[in-house]
């Protein structure tokens, strides 16, 4: 149902890791559609703090990850990575599930 309302263009730009050296791996980027939601929102982000977030991006389900940077599946996102729209690089601040009986979409808080 999400797919019928993605009709912004967004570049996922999935974040690799670091190599043995603690050097980051140069990041990947993936060409999406979603929806942009423009607006002020008060939220808390994964580390308990409170901030602004000034849109929403909801994009098709994918699986959250928080280790295996290096080796990461297609479907996947992880809070580390960054949204790109509007020629500005957006931080990803808070990821929820929105859900009626099965994940429908994914609400995306970016900065």
């Amino acid at each position: 149902m999400i797919g019928a309302y993605c009709i912004d263009t967004i570049v996922l730009r999935k974040d690799k890791g670091m190599d043995e050296w603690q050097e980051p791996y140069t990041a990947e980027d993936e060409t999406i559609k979603g929806f942009i939601e423009y607006s002020e929102h008060r939220i808390e982000n994964a580390m308990g703090q409170f901030v602004i977030s000034l849109a929403k991006v909801y994009l098709r389900p994918m699986v959250i990850i928080t280790t295996g940077f290096a080796s990461r599946a297609a479907n996947t996102i992880s809070y580390k990575d960054k949204l790109v729209f509007d020629g500005l690089e957006h931080a990803i601040i808070r990821i929820n599930k929105a859900r009626d009986f099965s994940v429908r979409a994914m609400e995306i808080y970016v900065s």
